[in-house]
């Protein structure tokens, strides 16, 4: 608002004011928008019927006074022939020199009205001149064309004063977090069940010696070959799927002995396989039943030998 004298006192007080304070530097131009925080005034100037909207410059740093931030924000003004730039006449050249030519104050139907606020406030009609006045950092200055109005019902400037709020700042997200792959299970293969033993282990005292060989020492006839043949010394033999035979003493109980010692064929005595763990596998008692029919049949041959070489 440029404040209009009431008296030649306040008149020549501007006036002093200016000569003292000097020209304000046209150097800085300002930014366009809102002042993007407290280090810095920000000015709105709204034209309401001289056309133009409403303009938001930024007048950076700390203002000395109201007319330094108006000039600092960018915005090109000329004050009266009579007071100077004490008295805001024109702002970019509105109004026109033709509707005002800005010698002495301008009249009270047509002039620019001065306001303030603080930032998120409330505009607020200013009491004091354009260089009486020092803006706090961070606050609004706003300039708004009144015509055929007052003090009481001058308009506001359009704007709000109230800087926008910073944009969030945006941080890149951080890259999930994974785990390092777990290693391959390895499954141990499923052990692999182990084969009977193809041979009975010997007895105390023997050693195993395949089926239908005769053991070492010994003089019985050797085994038939095929299954179901016969010998004259004695019964059938085993035949391939008999398990092998163990020499030696047989095991306790196994013995059998000939029925009749003139005859040439004897039954071995039947003996009961024993569930017991502690005892010997059936196929080891056949087999030594076996090779003791053998071993018998060779005695009788040899004692009929003998009697016939005594005859």
């Amino acid at each position: 608002m440029s404040t209009r004298p009431t008296s030649a006192v306040s008149a020549l007080a501007l006036v002093a004011v200016s000569v003292l304070t000097g020209p304000v530097p046209a150097a800085a131009t300002g930014n366009a928008g809102y002042c993007p925080d407290a280090g810095g005034v920000t000015v709105v100037v709204d034209f309401k019927e001289l056309g133009g909207g409403t303009v938001v410059r930024c007048a950076p740093g700390d203002q000395a006074t109201g007319l330094a931030a108006l000039k600092n924000a960018g915005f090109q003004i000329a004050g009266t022939l009579r007071w100077g730039e004490g008295f805001i006449c024109r702002i970019e050249g509105k109004p026109s020199a033709s509707a005002e030519r800005c010698i002495d104050t301008p009249p009270a139907s047509a002039y620019w009205s001065y306001w303030h606020a603080p930032n998120g406030g409330s505009w607020t009609y200013s009491d004091k001149g354009v260089l009486n006045r020092r803006p706090p950092p961070g606050s609004f200055e706003g300039w708004s064309f009144s015509v055929n109005r007052n003090a009481d019902d001058a308009p506001r400037p359009g704007a709000a004063p109230a800087r926008p709020a910073p944009p969030p700042r945006t941080t890149p997200a951080a890259p999930p977090r994974t785990a390092p792959p777990a290693p391959p299970r390895t499954t141990a293969p499923a052990p692999r069940p182990s084969s009977p033993p193809t041979t009975p282990p010997p007895a105390a005292g023997g050693n195993v010696v395949p089926t239908g060989t005769a053991p070492a020492g010994t003089t019985g006839p050797p085994a038939p070959a095929a299954v179901g043949s016969t010998s004259a010394a004695g019964p059938p033999v085993a035949t391939a799927e008999t398990p092998p035979v163990v020499v030696g003493v047989p095991p306790r109980g196994a013995a059998a002995t000939p029925t009749d010692k003139s005859t040439d064929s004897f039954t071995p005595t039947e003996i009961s396989a024993s569930r017991d763990t502690g005892e010997l596998p059936v196929g080891t008692i056949a087999g030594l039943l076996v090779l003791v029919a053998l071993v018998g049949g060779g005695l009788v041959a040899a004692r009929r030998r003998s009697v016939a070489s005594d005859d």
